[in-house]
């Protein structure tokens, strides 16, 4: 059976190269983590791209994997930011439906609403992502960010819903998509590369 939140508590390693390695699990790290994700280019062999992706792994493990190739680094990284297995995305994901960037605060609010856990920045303790996830992918009923994501994957021709579409229309990024990114970073590091010292936690198995 899939990893579920009946019968597993959510992982606090990340395994890569068959060593577990600590990692960070709080909701506003990972949210951070998708951030810089989205800014790669999986199509070019930058410094700017190693730069990111050495912040990655501070923001994750507290410092760069240096013993492990970067490549399975995040390509483990992309797998734990998904939480717990769900059905496979079907079809043409289309226009975005929100931003954890833009739309946070309204996420915040209707967990606070529907489960009493309050998110806010009266929250010291950490919440671990794959939990967040799961609140936020049940929520049900009028909240505001779910009216939010209505309106955007409105598809017909009514005008006042296209108008409200519009207002209701996330800014453009230009970033790609931490999917595609995953499946290219092999490439990218054909041949290896050097890390700074590694000052993470290393779990060996």
């Amino acid at each position: 059976m899939r990893p579920n939140y009946a019968q597993d508590a959510p992982p606090t390693v990340i395994s890569v190269g068959g060593a577990d390695y600590r990692c960070k699990v709080d909701y506003r790290v990972w949210i951070e983590v998708l951030r810089v994700m989205r800014r790669i280019d999986p199509s070019a062999q930058s410094q700017e791209n190693l730069r990111m992706i050495d912040e990655i792994q501070h923001l994750v493990f507290g410092g760069v994997l240096a013993e492990e190739d970067p490549a399975e680094v995040m390509t483990a990284v992309a797998e734990f930011s998904r939480g717990y297995p769900g059905l496979p995305v079907q079809g043409d994901a289309g226009d975005a439906l929100f931003s954890f960037d833009w739309d946070i605060n309204a996420i915040v609010i209707a967990i606070r609403n529907q489960s009493g856990i309050d998110l806010s920045y009266r929250r010291t303790e950490p919440f671990h992502w794959w939990e967040f996830l799961l609140e936020f992918q049940t929520l049900c009923g009028e909240h505001y960010i779910l009216n939010l994501m209505e309106a955007r994957s409105y598809r017909g021709r009514d005008k006042e819903l296209l108008r409200r579409k519009r207002m209701c229309a996330l800014p453009v990024e230009e970033t790609e998509s931490n999917r595609t990114a995953a499946e290219a970073f092999s490439a990218m590091f054909e041949g290896g590369g050097e890390g700074e010292t590694n000052d993470a936690d290393r779990d060996e198995d």
